[in-house]
């Protein structure tokens, strides 16, 4: 059995995060506690605290764990893509259930980070950066481009909107603004 590093520590760290993720969703950040987290992930909660010692640095390992995928997945969608402006913002709108979970799921840390300085700073950074690549592909409409997609993405989870819908108003937005 490998102790440590490795493939059986990431895999265990990720089950600890995926219970976090699956508490969220359901109930929000406020119902994360080290002891729900291990019965969920089906752990001690010596484990649970072994990769994570307190409630905080669970609750900012999700965040960053969320946000890392969140990102991982424009990454791709951009890479794959001959149209870059439409991966991106269109990535933003969530489709699948899966989408639409993890959607939910960065939504209640981005609240919770609100009251949390360093992670208040963190997601400042990382819309800076997500703002910085878009005013790089389209100029000055970035802003307002990056607002659209995350209303209707709202509008998605609401049921107001398909996710049809709200993709085929992007790619609205982006001929008006492009």
């Amino acid at each position: 059995m490998t102790r440590g590093l490795g493939a059986a520590h990431d895999e265990r760290r990720g089950a600890i995060l995926e219970a976090v993720f699956a508490i969220v969703d359901a109930e929000g950040t406020h119902q994360v506690s080290i002891r729900r987290v291990a019965e969920r992930a089906g752990v001690s909660v010596g484990r649970v605290q072994h990769y994570f010692p307190s409630k905080e640095d669970l609750l900012t390992a999700a965040f960053t764990a969320i946000n890392d995928r969140g990102t991982a997945r424009v990454q791709a969608r951009i890479a794959a893509s001959a149209e870059p402006v439409e991966a991106l913002l269109t990535e933003l709108i969530p489709a699948t259930d899966e989408d639409r979970r993890l959607f939910r799921v960065a939504q209640a840390f981005e609240t919770h980070a609100l009251t949390n300085p360093e992670l208040a700073a963190k997601l400042r950074q990382d819309y800076d950066e997500l703002l910085g690549l878009l005013t790089t592909l389209v100029g000055p409409s970035a802003t307002e481009l990056l607002a659209l997609a995350l209303g209707l993405a709202n509008l998605t989870l609401t049921g107001n909107l398909t996710a049809d819908e709200a993709r085929a108003t992007v790619r609205s937005g982006i001929k008006k603004h492009g």
